[in-house]
């Protein structure tokens, strides 16, 4: 009852607030002992989430702007960024979710079969190892690994060639809804004692995280606590999950890309050493290594196509996650005649979208 009583009390604050603004103020909740204007239209429940400290992981970018992360399976990420800037305070509430969209898979006959496999009914199967905890030993069944269908490692093409995944991911506006924030931002909005590298290395910081590293990212709550880990910190012990900005095409070309290729021969390497014995504990997926190798050899044969990206826009990101899987965006920032941002995303290879939508051969170890 003390539950329904609070979201109450929210809507109550919210609609007084609202039937005496200004067309220059926003609703008030409050929030910390405080009356703080809300810009964004979160859900009662959300809301009440945020107020009541009930948050996944809070981001202190500087000592005026912080951001408050609810995650929502299966791959909704709430964001409550507050700023405090001079005698002023607001909250802007983004809800970004374009991970939904980029995730489509074509429907096909058999697909359900297929998202039901995992690593134990695969690569694990019919293998015997000692649990490192108790000494015993563990057969992981069944004796005779299943075997995914021929359309599952076909998904990049048909994504490509899917009408329908073209007009969904037209519909993605994450980035359009950072461009909101920053311009009705107290931070980015102001032009008396806030430098504009300050306002670029948190634009760069936003962009990185919202538009990059929250782009994909499935998670499943019932999995341990440390499946979200890399999602709301960016690592994970010895994994590598990592986003960062490309200043320098030719160190990505013939560095970065260099040693992206190296260790996808590494871990094919491994994978090969892992299946030659049955008493092996078995972390690499032949899945994954088939989808992440073409995912690289198609960065390397449209490597000129990339560069011409690279050139025509004003930031390049590359970000690496496990099992040797790359992702590139390119952002296009615009300012108006009012000094008002636009914000032009591209998101370069995401049919290769495969490792937290098929949660099975998603390894955290």
């Amino acid at each position: 009852m003390k539950r329904y009583t609070f979201y109450i009390f929210i809507f109550l604050i919210t609609i007084c607030s609202c039937a005496d603004k200004t067309t220059q103020e926003y609703p008030k909740i409050v929030y910390m002992e405080d009356s703080i204007p809300l810009l964004g239209s979160p859900d009662t429940a959300i809301l009440a989430q945020f107020i009541q400290g009930d948050v996944d992981r809070t981001y202190l970018y500087n000592n005026l702007v912080s951001m408050s992360l609810i995650l929502e399976p299966p791959a909704i990420y709430h964001c409550f960024i507050l700023e405090k800037v001079g005698t002023d305070k607001q909250i802007y509430y983004l809800k970004i979710d374009d991970a939904l969209k980029y995730n489509w898979i074509p429907p096909y006959d058999s697909l359900s079969y297929d998202l039901s496999l995992d690593m134990l009914k695969t690569e694990r199967a019919g293998t015997t190892v000692r649990n490192k905890s108790t000494g015993g030993l563990i057969h992981y069944k069944p004796d005779t690994a299943m075997q995914w269908s021929s359309k599952f490692e076909q998904l990049p093409s048909m994504r490509k060639n899917s009408e329908e995944y073209n007009k969904i991911v037209d519909q993605c506006d994450d980035a359009q809804e950072l461009a909101d924030y920053c311009n009705h931002s107290l931070f980015f909005q102001n032009n008396s004692f806030i430098s504009s590298d300050d306002k670029n290395e948190l634009l760069k910081r936003l962009i990185s995280q919202t538009q990059a590293h929250f782009v994909e990212y499935f998670f499943d709550f019932d999995r341990p606590s440390r499946d979200i880990y890399p999602i709301i910190e960016g690592y994970f012990f010895s994994e590598t999950y990592s986003t960062f900005i490309i200043e320098d095409f030719s160190n990505f070309k013939n560095e970065i890309l260099e040693e992206s290729t190296k260790g996808l021969e590494s871990y094919s390497n491994y994978y090969q050493f892992e299946h030659s014995a049955n008493d092996f504990e078995r972390l690499c997926s032949r899945y994954l290594l088939n989808m992440n190798t073409e995912n690289l050899n198609n960065i390397l044969n449209n490597i000129d196509e990339i560069e011409n990206l690279y050139n025509q826009s004003s930031m390049m990101f590359f970000t690496t996650r496990p099992h040797e899987d790359f992702r590139l965006f390119f952002f296009n920032i615009k300012y108006d005649e009012n000094n008002k941002i636009t914000i032009e995303k591209n998101y370069y290879n995401k049919e290769y979208i495969t490792t937290t939508r098929i949660r099975g051969y998603y390894m955290i170890m």
